[in-house]
């Protein structure tokens, strides 16, 4: 049995139709039902006619900090993908950040270990990287430096990483995925796809810094084979395509026939903006998004290397420009 933790989610709900096309026993979480029925919409969406794919998943409602919950779904499982996480850069939330992102994932490693798991596939994100912004090309050698600064969700990711690798020193087998942005369809409420949505209605800024991407197809795709294949304990970034902000945005405007953006966001004019935050937060106005940290990742001109999947598994990614046109397709399809 495989267990799918974020099962709601973009990744997750994508790669429960694809274990359901492989007729794969899975068993998914969920905290609202009102996300289930958004996963059965995408199924009906994606595999119509196939009503089937979505009876084969097995629904536990649970949270990842009920470990007596999840102890009893972990009686069952023999592979385990998490993808659950809290995604978030104001500073506000660093609390449940560290809660769900680092507690979360303390407490399904220590279950795997418990219950003997065969393998653990956790996708984390580039952000967990965190190299020294001197360094151009960031690939899997790279570690950690405390030295920089990170935004809240970066920090909350670097340490749910830290207890997979605890994992993996205590017998567990372990990878960990670090895609870019993920571009994919259907989920506009959420994560790549509020940026998608608003560049679709026209955006007169642009940060200065590059965008890392990857399509939501690759990335499900890779899961799956290195869950059923004998690599372990490795990390691999999934990027495809290194992007000017600019030239991003720009692709989404042609293909969805919207203004492209025209004013750069240079870092003076963000840490004025920052200024103007902080005054609002201050008096009470507004929550405080920006920080030091979002202002340094959205200015990176750091590119970060995809290749070693390539090479290792034998793979190729989506040709960019074949995912712009599916996003626009699915982005006229529903608004």
């Amino acid at each position: 049995m495989i267990l799918i933790t974020g099962g709601t989610g973009m990744v997750g709900a994508h790669l429960l139709l694809a274990c359901a096309k492989r007729n794969l026993p899975t068993l998914a979480t969920y905290r609202s039902k009102k996300n289930i029925e958004k996963v059965s919409a995408l199924f009906k969406l994606l595999a119509p006619g196939n009503p089937e794919y979505f009876n084969r998943i097995e629904w536990q409602k649970a949270d990842l900090n009920d470990i007596v919950k999840l102890d009893k779904i972990f009686e069952k499982i023999n592979f385990v993908y998490h993808c659950a996480a809290k995604v978030s850069y104001a500073q506000y939330h660093s609390e449940k950040l560290i809660k769900t992102n680092i507690g979360g994932t303390e407490n399904t490693i220590n279950l795997a270990l418990k219950h003997n798991i065969k393998k653990f596939v956790f996708v984390s994100s580039i952000a967990s990287l965190g190299a020294e912004s001197s360094i151009p090309i960031v690939n899997e050698d790279h570690s950690w430096n405390s030295n920089e600064l990170h935004t809240p969700y970066a920090y909350s990711k670097y340490g749910a990483e830290l207890e997979v690798w605890r994992g993996a020193q205590e017998g567990l087998d372990v990878v960990i995925v670090n895609p870019g942005v993920i571009l994919g369809s259907h989920f506009w409420e959420r994560s790549s796809g509020i940026l998608i949505k608003k560049v679709s209605k026209g955006m007169l800024f642009y940060p200065t810094g590059n965008i890392p991407i990857v399509a939501l197809e690759d990335v499900v795709k890779i899961l799956i084979k290195l869950m059923e294949s004998s690599i372990k304990n490795e990390r691999f970034i999934l990027v495809s395509k290194n992007l000017k902000y600019k030239n991003f945005f720009e692709k989404i405007a042609i293909e969805l026939n919207s203004k492209k953006p025209l004013f750069a966001l240079s870092k003076p004019l963000l840490h004025l903006l920052l200024i103007i935050d902080k005054i609002g937060y201050a008096l009470g106005l507004k929550k405080n998004f920006l920080n030091r940290s979002t202002i340094r990742s959205l200015c990176s001109q750091q590119h970060y290397d995809g290749t070693k999947i390539e090479r290792t598994l034998n793979f190729n990614y989506q040709d960019a420009e074949l995912t712009f046109k599916k996003i626009k397709e699915d982005l006229k399809a529903n608004f």
